[in-house]
């Protein structure tokens, strides 16, 4: 019976991966919550590891892949999602150290830009501005694409 619940737990991780890929933690939060006793569930994430199925840091290189393409974020989201998955601290930093939020921050205002149109200059802005810190990005970040999509005057040099 013990190989049973074994293959099956494997195969259950199997699907999952099938599915996206996972960071260790990810995997085992969901094998847990499917009820896997946790011995097996270390058991098939070693196995899986060992055969190279999961990987941290191929997920964390993923999801900030997809993330910088579908959705962008500031760098301190990015790695405060990553560490949220299960990504160590260490391969977090080490990745997001060429992460270019500024470039990042521009192309989700360009989006959010061009669906504020109709409204006036100063409330187009204002909720872009908000949408932006509430992404995570940073101020200099922000000022700029600001600028860059308004080409503002005084009241965003200096801040």
């Amino acid at each position: 019976m013990a190989d049973h619940s074994k293959n099956e737990a494997k195969g259950y991780a199997l699907k999952l991966l099938s599915l996206r890929s996972h960071s260790r933690f990810e995997l085992a939060g969901k094998m847990l919550k499917k009820g896997y006793r946790k011995e097996l569930v270390e058991e098939v994430l070693d196995y899986l590891n060992q055969k190279q199925l999961i990987d941290d840091e191929v997920f964390a290189k993923e999801l900030i892949s997809s993330r910088s393409k579908r959705k962008p974020v500031g760098k301190r989201k990015m790695q405060f999602d990553l560490i949220r998955k299960g990504v160590p601290e260490n391969i977090a930093e080490a990745l997001l150290k060429e992460y270019d939020g500024a470039e990042l921050c521009y192309r989700a205002g360009v989006r959010k830009a061009a669906a504020l149109k109709g409204r006036d200059e100063s409330e187009r802005k204002k909720k872009l501005e908000v949408f932006l810190r509430n992404r995570g990005f940073e101020w200099p970040a922000i000022k700029e694409t600001i600028s860059r999509l308004f080409q503002t005057g005084p009241e965003y040099e200096n801040d």
